[in-house]
């Protein structure tokens, strides 16, 4: 009887000692191996792996994450001269917007009028306005009403006074520094634009175009109904 449960123990303590030493692991991973061979070849490869640093992780986020910027409905945009409203539209025709650039044609009361003074005559002013066109002035004409400023040169009309000031200055760059600000009411056609539909990416190359004329300013807006 003590002989048989010397065997009984010995044989326990022997499956003890196996559990510990994991010789039972190493038959399931032999088995594993044998019945899912690809799935412990694949865990086994971990040369393969790569651990993706920290920026490129937060970029993968931030990408994840960025929302696409919603189309602007409707961005007005103006008031342009007549002889502006035909260089902006020639300068936007790369965006090729179509059916959703519409052109209104307004009565603008302007009251502040940038100008030369008197060139003495028809033909000095007719000169003088013409050398000022070559400087990249489109809307200067000569006045030859029997004001005081007859033949002189207007270099355009303005609605506010801060918009005549900026116009004078960006003369003064171009080299026109003899220009002066005259209050002056005059209804004068102006053009204004509605652009539909805008996106992000399109708005800012509109707003690259339009800073290139004065006293001309972008809002959104509602679109008008036909």
């Amino acid at each position: 009887m003590l002989r048989f449960f010397f065997w009984i123990l010995l044989i326990i303590n022997g499956l003890l000692l196996s559990f510990i030493l994991g010789i039972f692991d190493r038959f399931g991973d032999m088995s594993l191996e044998k019945h899912e061979p690809h799935r412990m070849k694949a865990e086994k490869n971990t040369d393969r792996l790569k651990l993706m640093t920290a920026s490129a992780a937060q970029d993968v986020i931030e990408a994840s994450a960025k929302k696409v910027e919603p189309p602007i409905a409707c961005l007005e945009i103006g008031n342009f001269t007549l002889a502006d409203g035909k260089n902006f539209e020639e300068r936007m025709k790369h965006l090729a917007l179509g059916k959703r650039q519409v052109r209104e044609e307004i009565s603008e009361t302007a009251s502040n009028m940038v100008y030369l003074p008197s060139q003495g005559d028809k033909d000095a002013a007719d000169k003088k306005a013409a050398a000022i066109k070559k400087m990249g002035v489109s809307d200067a004409y000569v006045i030859q009403d029997g004001s005081a400023l007859k033949w002189g040169v207007s270099l355009g009309v303005f609605k506010t006074l801060e918009a005549a000031k900026t116009h004078v200055a960006n003369l003064a760059k171009k080299g026109i520094k003899e220009a002066k600000i005259a209050p002056r009411p005059v209804s004068a056609s102006k053009l204004m634009y509605q652009l539909l539909e805008i996106s992000a990416e399109e708005r800012k190359q509109v707003d690259q175009i339009r800073e290139q004329f004065t006293g001309v300013d972008a809002h959104e807006c509602k679109p008008k109904t036909e």
